[in-house]
Formats: structure tokens, sequence, C-alpha cells
């Protein structure tokens, strides 16, 4: 397995750059979030603070790292780069940083539940992974789950729930892979009190971020939520039964599903297939994936918290998921070309939100993808125990 960290560390190598040259304005320079705020205003973006000197709709430990990048900027800047050089360099150390420890953390659980080289590579290097880690900063909540999850199949579940609940608080759905580890300790016999100490740490953790916004700045946190709550239906499936892509009822639909489906699917395999080993981290990481899936929000760059369910998929199914990966890349890639595919095939589209777009089409078929996948992990799950039933 050495052999197979130096080779992951070469192929972390080959993204980080792949991922630069793709998005760095001095290369192709293509989109990033990070562009879309550096614009509102270079300026105060560069020398202010989120939140306080110009709006800010990202939760609060993103707030941190964007602080922190701004001011690496001002040093890069003070160099003789121009500011916005300045401040996607800066991005680029941080999520780096972040990308290297999902890294070792993926290579760890790999060795631990003994995954096959061709799931552990493309957990590393998978087209998603190379087309946003510098997109966005999904990259830091994915390597706090990573951690998290290896902490628990080590059995150190404190420090395992509070790294879950602030992957959760950068992005939700990591709060998915909290609830559904605190499951699988009641289901492998833990203490009632270690469960609901563990599940309180990773609540507080999640909430904590919050809490110091709320008493340091609460417009911010207000801001946030209303930010948060008035947004559209981003490639969700939900746009194939409305033309309303701000629809509220489809938006009040997808909590309820985020929520209750990974937990009744994680329930569901975990009745039929109590005696896998290793079970409860491939229930968490498909169970979160099943609730990104279910999203009224699924932003292309949200694949880098689905890219460790590959570590955990035998067969064809890591074949699946890189399919979906690469659906997943094209979407972004065409997206600013919609209306010249749309217009080539005689569509009469109102943009790549809505649901006659081409581009709707492709992010549908990700979706179905990843119930795909889950199905056939469950069916898989449900054959192994009804074969050792019979042996």
């Amino acid at each position: 397995m050495e052999r197979m960290l130096k080779t992951l560390i070469i192929f972390s190598v080959i993204t980080i750059a792949l991922s630069i040259y793709i998005h760095d304005p001095a290369f192709l320079g293509q989109y990033t979030d990070y562009m879309s705020i550096y614009f509102r205003d270079p300026y105060k973006i560069v020398v202010g603070y989120p939140y306080i000197d110009y709006p800010f709709e990202y939760t609060p430990l993103i707030a941190l790292q964007w602080t922190a990048a701004s001011k690496m900027a001002l040093y890069i800047f003070s160099q003789g780069h121009d500011s916005l050089t300045a401040i996607t360099r800066a991005f680029y150390i941080i999520n780096a940083a972040f990308y290297m420890l999902y890294l070792f953390a993926i290579y760890l659980i790999a060795k631990k539940i003994d995954a096959s080289k061709v799931s552990i590579a493309l957990a590393v290097i998978s087209p998603s992974m190379i087309y946003y880690l510098f997109y966005n900063w999904d990259i830091s909540a994915s390597a706090l789950m990573a951690i998290g999850l290896l902490l628990m199949l080590k059995g150190r579940h404190y420090v395992a729930s509070s790294l879950l609940g602030l992957a959760a608080s950068i992005k939700i759905f990591p709060g998915i892979a909290l609830l559904t580890s605190v499951l699988a300790m009641h289901r492998e016999g833990l203490g009632f009190k270690k469960i609901f100490i563990t599940l309180a740490i990773g609540v507080s953790a999640a909430s904590t971020p919050y809490i110091a916004l709320l008493l340091l700045y609460t417009p911010a946190l207000f801001y946030i939520f209303n930010y948060h709550s008035n947004w559209y239906c981003e490639n969700c499936f939900y746009v194939l039964f409305t033309s309303d892509i701000f629809d509220p009822h489809f938006r009040i639909a997808s909590i309820v599903l985020m929520i209750s489906i990974p937990l009744l699917y994680f329930m569901y395999i975990y009745r039929h297939s109590f005696t896998v080993k290793h079970l409860s981290i491939t229930a968490s990481l498909i169970s979160t994936s099943l609730s990104i899936s279910f999203s009224y929000v699924y932003s292309p760059q949200m694949n880098i918290m689905i890219s460790p369910l590959y570590i955990v998929l035998r067969g064809r199914k890591p074949y699946l998921l890189l399919l979906q990966d690469i659906l997943n890349t094209i979407v972004m890639i065409l997206w600013f070309y919609e209306s010249i595919i749309s217009g080539s095939l005689g569509i009469e589209s109102r943009g790549p939100w809505h649901r006659e777009s081409p581009i709707q089409w492709i992010a549908f078929t990700r979706i179905v993808l990843i119930w795909l996948i889950a199905i056939l992990i469950a069916r898989e799950l449900k054959a192994g125990r009804s074969s050792r039933s019979h042996s």
C-alpha cells in the first residue's frame, strides 16, 4: 500500500495542476465561485471582511477560509501580482491543503477496508475532483467528512463526530454521515450514553459556528438563511415537475426527502446486511450521496463530497460512478454554451436552469445513476447476507 500512497500523491499533483490550468486567469480562466464573489467589489473583497464589509452568503467556516485567503492575497498582491490572481492563488493553497488531508484520509480508509486500487485512484483523481477542486469550498467539507469517517472506523467516536459536525457546518450533507454513523453505533451495540454524547458533540460542532456568528454579527446569520431560503432549483430533479425553478413547494419537499430517503435507505440496508464488515462507512457514504441527489440544489461541485463513495464500490459500480462523474463535469463545461446547444437541437430553451434544456437532461441522468448505484449496493448486500444464511 505504500506504493499506492506514492501513486496517489502523484495523482494529486496531476489533479492540482490540471485544476489550476482550468481555472487560473493566466491559463484557461474557467469560471469559479471565487471570481463571482471577487468581481462584486474587488477592493473590499481583498482588504475587507465577509459579512461586515460586503454581503457573503456562505457559511461561517467558509467565511474564515475566505478571510484567510484574502489576507494571503494581500501578501501575494504586494509581490507584484494583480488582485484577482492573488485571491485565486491564495485559494489554491487552502484547497490544496484540504485536498491532501482528504487524500491521506481516503488512503487510510481504503487500507482498512481493503478497497480496490481502481476505486482508490478514482476517489482522488475523479473528473469532478479535477474540475471542481478550485471552484468552491466543497473539498474542505469532504476532507473533514473523510477524516471523521476514518476515526469512526477506528472507534474514536467523539473526535470523529466533532469533525463530521464541522463538515456539516460547511456544507450540510456530511450531517447525514454524522446521523448514519450514530445509528450504526446503536446497531453495533454501543451504550445509549456513548451514542448520545457522540451525537451531541457532532450537533454542537455543527451549530457552534452559527451561534458564534449570531452573537458576533447577527445580520450576517439572517442574510445567510434568507439567501438560501430563496434559492432556485439548481440542477435538481424537481425541475422535471415544474416550470418555476423558484417553486417553494419543491424546496420544502426536498428538505423532507434529502433527510428521510437516505435515513430510510440506511435502515433498510442495515436490516438486511447487519453482519457485513465495515458496513457503516458504505452506508454512510451512499446515504450522503443520496441526500445530495434529493437536494433542491445539486451544484456540480458537490460531487467532491460524493467522491469518497468510490472507495467502497466494487465490480462495475465504480465505473457507473465514473460515468456519473463525467456527466457531472460536462454540466459545467457546457453551461455557458447552452444557447448554442439548444439552438442546434431546435429547442426553445429559457436557459440552462430549465427542464427543456439539454444541460438539465445531463444533470438528471447523473442523479439517476446515483439512485442506480444505491439500488445495486442494496441488492449486493442483501444477496451477500442471503448467501451466508444458506451456507
